[in-house]
């Protein structure tokens, strides 16, 4: 009976020294919510068939969430610490990784506009929503869901790629990001969703963009188009947007949204300059951070290996000591106790080692990971004779083109 608690306590402190090493995420109970006013051969890929068609969807790559532990809606910098995060960092990649994926899915030519924006609160077809899960220069994780004009997410999935410890001994390597390779993933995954989508489907959606526009800037006149609801897939609660009929092609209300939807655009165009500029400016001191916390990032994973397996078995001696004491009182089996112990308390020792390695292992990643962060140069538009300077952070400066656009159609409303 010993033997069998023992067995079983050895298999609870397995079982906890394993889930120690899981990262924890932040529930998020809000609906999803996308969409303006939401209530060839290549250097990314292998070549794609390009799909035989003249509907070419529009996608969003809304900034990466960096996947910070959240209390409410506050960052819980104690789990942040455990987790072995370095919050500036992180955010730094959740812009990175939106630029790569938007890269990697306008190389398969298979789309009309791929673009980086601030949020989901833009006009598009489909959105590749992300959330960087993991990311340590050895192993990064994502989650990506692809979600579609009508608010329905129409897919979700993870992606996991795990750099060679060998890789920046290759020269051949320079230059290039060892984690292309799980944004060649999601590039393939968002492809094979489109090649399942009918014409008649991108039609749809297309024509749901152009409506949900509309009713962005004038609800009253375009309600009838629409149906919103929330509705629910696979556990995930979203607003859901029905398209119920379409307004005549020359129906001038339509046609003046469409101009101020081509000036949203166009900022969008500009503002993949700016994102592009920021990718550039940080390519270098990036991949540094890569080559340099590769062999850390190892070296750790090695040493809460090694600390997870030398403290069970230590445990295991500990317990496997008791039970012989316990169930014999004979010389040999004496020995065999007093030398299960003492051989417990070297491994329990050696556990504890490997845990200040892996503490000296995450402060110098620590260290390295400071200072990478977007910034953004003023900007100045005009749309109509009229000159705006634009400032803040990329989400900033949409909101306010934004806000400018909607204040410049009631005005001509009002006075048609």
């Amino acid at each position: 009976m010993i033997l069998k608690n023992a067995y079983r306590l050895v298999t609870l402190l397995f079982m906890i020294f394993t889930l120690s090493a899981c990262q924890s995420t932040s529930t998020r109970n809000a609906p999803l919510a996308v969409g303006p006013n939401a209530i060839g051969q290549d250097p990314y890929g292998a070549t794609k068939a390009i799909p035989q068609s003249d509907i070419f969807l529009d996608v969003a790559v809304p900034v990466f969430d960096p996947g910070l532990p959240m209390d409410g809606n506050k960052v819980d910098y104690d789990e942040l610490d455990e987790m072995d995060i370095w919050p500036q960092l992180r955010r730094a990649e959740a812009k990175r990784f939106a630029v790569q994926t938007k890269r990697a899915i306008a190389a398969t030519k298979a789309f009309g506009s791929v673009s980086v924006v601030p949020d989901a609160n833009t006009s598009a077809d489909l959105y590749v929503l992300g959330t960087v899960l993991h990311s340590d220069s050895e192993f990064v994780r994502l989650e990506v869901t692809v979600v579609d004009s009508s608010g329905e997410p129409i897919d979700s999935e993870e992606f996991e790629h795990q750099v060679s410890k060998s890789y920046f001994r290759d020269a051949l390597n320079k230059g290039k990001d060892p984690y292309q390779p799980v944004f060649d993933q999601v590039a393939d995954y968002v492809y094979g969703l489109l090649m399942a989508l009918s014409e008649q489907e991108k039609q749809r959606l297309k024509n749901t963009s152009l409506v949900r526009y509309a009713h962005y800037y004038s609800p009253e006149a375009f309600n009838d188009y629409l149906e919103v609801s929330i509705d629910r897939k696979n556990g995930t609660r979203y607003y859901k947007y029905e398209l119920k009929g379409m307004p005549a092609t020359d129906d001038a209300m339509l046609q003046r949204i469409q101009v101020l939807r081509n000036q949203e655009m166009l900022f969008v165009d500009r503002l993949q300059d700016q994102f592009d500029a920021f990718q550039q400016s940080t390519d270098d001191p990036y991949h540094e951070w890569q080559r340099e916390t590769l062999p850390e990032a190892v070296r750790a994973r090695e040493a809460r290996a090694e600390r997870n397996t030398k403290a069970v078995v230590g445990a295991l001696g500990f317990i496997a000591a008791l039970a012989l004491g316990n169930n014999s009182n004979s010389t040999s089996t004496s020995v065999a106790k007093t030398a299960g112990a003492l051989g417990s308390v070297w491994l329990l020792k050696d556990a504890y080692q490997a845990n200040q390695n892996l503490r000296v292992a995450s402060a110098v990643i620590d260290e390295m990971g400071q200072g990478l962060d977007l910034t953004l140069s003023p900007q100045v538009m005009e749309f109509n004779e009229q000159q705006v300077e634009l400032s803040g952070t990329a989400a900033e400066q949409y909101q306010q083109w934004k806000a400018h656009l909607r204040k410049m159609y009631h005005l001509e409303t009002s006075a048609n």
